[in-house]
């Protein structure tokens, strides 16, 4: 996303009399030296001033002041300064009050270090002192912690993915509230939690934010129920991992899940992900030789060299690295079934035998012993070893 483009929708607005201000994560992760994701923009003006103000605009939560402009091919969240009211179902307030201060609305955020404003002259605007908790790697609730907690518990698990993604900790009064309402995230949805959690997985110091989950006890409210999990700062490398499936499979493994699919369907998983973080698991659990080209062609290219590197996250020892994989793959004869140089048709007028479950057994075998190399791919090596493998059959 484009600071400057940003710059110009602010730079509208207070042309035609408005403030605005750049907020949330971006300027915090700007003050980091990270890079940035989608910029959002807080302003004086009511939704129906900035529609007015802008040619392109999608009203997507007019009620909550949010519309999205818009300018350069990109697209920017503008929403009016608001406060917010009881918060009945722990997600959305019962109502939002519209305000003109800045202040006012970086109140309602949900950490410090995420209250922060950015004028497009380079100031920072920070009443609750967020700069000095981005220095100090500090973690501090907005205000009273528990009741930023009891508004939305699910700000207790955007922490602690903050905790893996940023490498900071708890200031001691906001871990403390985290502590004795971590039981709200039950009233939390399935979903809602499940993404939270997928994003931890994928920060730098997620060992230290599973570390929390531990020592916090809240991994008593996620669901699939409490699980044990052994910390280890030094071993566990979780940049290894490349895709969801993989943290998924090796955090599995990790906390020794005996049926790695119903406890996946209880996070709600797409069947996608599930299906595949299942795979992972069996093989590795199976003890399965990734070294095998009939391994590698049943599983698949991608599937191995998954297992290969969940092994490797988990401390296995291992001489077989990817590029081998993708030599042994690139030597398969075959890549799928479709390319076997005889099909049913083809063997039922070969052994002029009706159709019968016989036809997937023999397609069975042959694509087995193609991949193995005892069968060539062609309709004369084909024939020839089923009249061989019929011999001892017809013995019996």
């Amino acid at each position: 996303m484009s600071i400057t483009l940003a710059h110009e929708i602010i730079e509208e607005l207070e042309h035609h009399g408005f403030e605005a201000y750049i907020v949330g994560g971006v300027v915090r992760d700007r003050l980091l030296g990270r890079q940035i994701g989608d910029i959002d923009i807080a302003t004086s003006a009511m939704p129906d001033e900035v529609q007015r103000i802008f040619p392109k605009t999608i009203p997507v939560g007019i009620e909550h002041g949010t519309v999205i402009v818009r300018h350069g091919k990109q697209s920017f969240e503008v929403t009016t300064f608001r406060s917010e009211g009881l918060y009945e179902d722990f997600r959305r307030p019962t109502e939002v009050q519209f305000h003109q201060s800045i202040e006012a609305d970086l109140s309602r955020r949900d950490y410090t270090i995420n209250a922060l404003a950015l004028n497009r002259d380079g100031s920072i605007i920070d009443p609750f002192g967020g700069q000095d908790d981005i220095e100090h790697k500090r973690l501090k609730a907005v205000g009273l912690p528990a009741e930023r907690f009891k508004e939305d518990p699910l700000r207790m698990m955007r922490g602690i993915r903050f905790v893996s993604i940023l490498g900071f900790g708890f200031e001691e009064e906001t871990y403390s509230a985290l502590v004795e309402n971590a039981y709200l995230l039950e009233k939390i949805s399935i979903e809602r939690i499940r993404d939270e959690f997928e994003k931890m997985l994928y920060g730098e110091y997620c060992e230290h934010a599973l570390g929390l989950l531990e020592n916090s006890k809240v991994k008593q409210h996620l669901p699939g129920g409490p699980f044990d999990l052994q910390i280890n700062l030094c071993q566990y490398r979780w940049d290894r991992l490349t895709s969801t499936e993989e943290r998924w499979a090796a955090f599995l493994i990790r906390i020794g899940i005996e049926d790695a699919y119903e406890w996946l369907r209880a996070w709600k998983l797409p069947n996608q992900v599930k299906a595949k973080t299942v795979l992972i698991v069996s093989l590795i659990q199976g003890l399965v030789d990734c070294a095998s080209r009939l391994t590698i062609y049943k599983y698949g290219l991608d599937v191995v060299k998954a297992v290969l590197r969940v092994k490797r996250f988990l401390g296995e020892e291992l001489e077989l690295e990817e590029e081998k994989l993708e030599a042994l793959h690139a030597q398969l004869p075959i890549k799928n079934r479709s390319e076997l140089a005889m099909d049913g048709n083809d063997l039922q007028r070969f052994l002029k035998r009706r159709p019968g479950p016989w036809i997937a057994e023999y397609i069975e075998q042959i694509e087995r012993g193609v991949i193995e190399g005892k069968i060539d791919n062609n309709p004369s090596g084909i024939k020839e070893w089923i009249e061989e493998w019929q011999q001892p059959q017809e013995k019996d």
